[in-house]
């Protein structure tokens, strides 16, 4: 295993343990210097993107049959996110991208003539926003003890529930 993904892996046991996440901390755990850490990564928030990079990628809401299944794919891939990764907070870049998913979808939904009209696409969009945050992630399967599957299922259902005519 490299230096790096030695790196990685500590950094996010040491994010799972709920100690915190300090270059030292990250450095102990991977038995390598703080230096050789500094080396890979020149601070934490380089290490913060890079343990992000490594999670599942943007799903392809282009390539679902219609507005419900592209709104699947975007609530299962919050479902499957990492706990540990979950708990700190969302960068700005990466809460605009979800809420341009979040836009994506809504527009099919409007599109399709399936969004209820009380709704315009931009409050729809902002729905799903907030209903696939992290925060409400962490709040349901880290603090309330909710299975992925329990969190993508209960999700769906409101998500569908609230959109749809």
């Amino acid at each position: 295993m490299s230096s790096e993904a030695r790196i990685l892996d500590a950094a996010l046991a040491c994010l799972r343990s709920g100690g915190g996440l300090t270059m030292a901390q990250v450095a102990e755990k991977a038995g390598l210097s703080r230096q050789a850490v500094y080396l890979h990564f020149p601070g934490r928030d380089a290490l913060l993107a890079a343990l992000r990079a490594r999670q599942p990628a943007a799903p392809d809401l282009d390539a679902a049959p219609s507005a419900r299944a592209a709104l699947g794919l975007l609530i299962a891939a919050q479902a499957h996110a990492d706990p540990a990764l979950a708990a700190l907070d969302e960068p700005a870049t990466a809460a605009q991208a979800r809420l341009a998913r979040c836009a994506h979808v809504a527009a099919r939904f409007q599109a399709e003539g399936a969004l209820v009209p009380q709704l315009s696409p931009a409050a729809a969009a902002d729905l799903l926003w907030s209903l696939t945050g992290p925060r409400l992630w962490r709040d349901l399967v880290a603090g309330r003890g909710w299975t992925a599957e329990r969190y993508r299922g209960h999700i769906a259902f409101l998500a569908g529930r609230a959109l749809t005519a």
